[in-house]
């Protein structure tokens, strides 16, 4: 299989872990020195990249911690040193770590409002990653235009217009973070499986989901699978005892 988490060794420092089809690209494209040195789980020392590659032609999964470098790795050029460090995972702001269930709980208790302001966070760190980003501008235009919907009243026609507005540019902006997190990703072999369908009905929770596994790389350097099916999972809940909900209601007024 071509997933293998290897890890690099560069002037005494480890970097990674990073899949196997990556390194192997790095050392065709010549941005990783031969000399630059490797590690997998069951290896007992650090190789050469050429005598890695000799060595593993084919690898499965693996992602234990490597051992330590001591010394710096002998033969590496500058060349090598400056662009093996530019995936470095510690480059960029930490992205917003709240657990995703802890944000749809204090968006119940809140009625509401902490999703309001958590949106803002979210945005604020993308404009971060993202300086052409304009989803702050979607939310503050959002935001004006279901208050003003509110204060006329929700019967008028402009009070229905601007609530239209309101959640186009709602979506707006959740589908502009999902550009520049899948442009985050991209830019660092991070994979960002960030699907259309399931951001359009869990938005401020599936894409808190992205970010606190976003965070979890930066800080560690494990690359996690992208939640997604536990949202339909509790979709799927919601909406049984929904179901039952109604048939007991009718039952009972029947």
């Amino acid at each position: 299989m071509e997933d293998a988490q290897i890890w690099l060794g560069l002037n005494g420092q480890r970097f990674g872990p990073y899949a196997m089809d990556t390194v192997r690209r790095w050392h065709r494209q010549g941005t990783l020195d031969s000399a630059a040195l490797c590690w997998r789980e069951g290896m007992s020392e650090w190789l050469p990249l050429d005598t890695f590659l000799r060595e593993h032609p084919a690898l499965d999964a693996a992602y234990a911690e490597p051992p330590s470098l001591e010394v710096p790795p002998p033969g590496l050029t500058p060349r090598a040193t400056t662009v093996a460090t530019a995936p470095s995972r510690n480059a960029d702001p930490i992205a917003p770590n709240l657990h995703w269930g802890w944000v749809a709980v204090l968006t119940v208790v809140t009625l509401g409002i902490f999703a309001l302001v958590w949106m803002f966070v979210q945005s604020v760190w993308v404009k971060k990653i993202d300086p052409r980003s304009k989803v702050t501008v979607y939310f503050i235009i959002a935001l004006a235009c279901g208050f003003a919907a509110g204060v006329i009243g929700d019967r008028s026609p402009i009070a229905l217009l601007l609530q239209v507005v309101d959640v186009v540019f709602i979506y707006m902006g959740y589908y502009s973070m999902s550009a520049s997190l899948k442009r985050f990703g991209a830019e660092r072999d991070l994979p960002m499986d960030i699907g259309g369908v399931t951001l359009f009905f869990f938005t401020t929770w599936y894409l808190q989901g992205q970010m606190s596994r976003i965070a979890r790389w930066q800080q560690t350097g494990m690359i996690e699978d992208a939640p997604k099916g536990i949202f339909w999972a509790i979709y799927g809940v919601l909406m049984v005892l929904l179901v039952l909900g109604i048939i007991v209601a009718v039952r009972l007024f029947s």
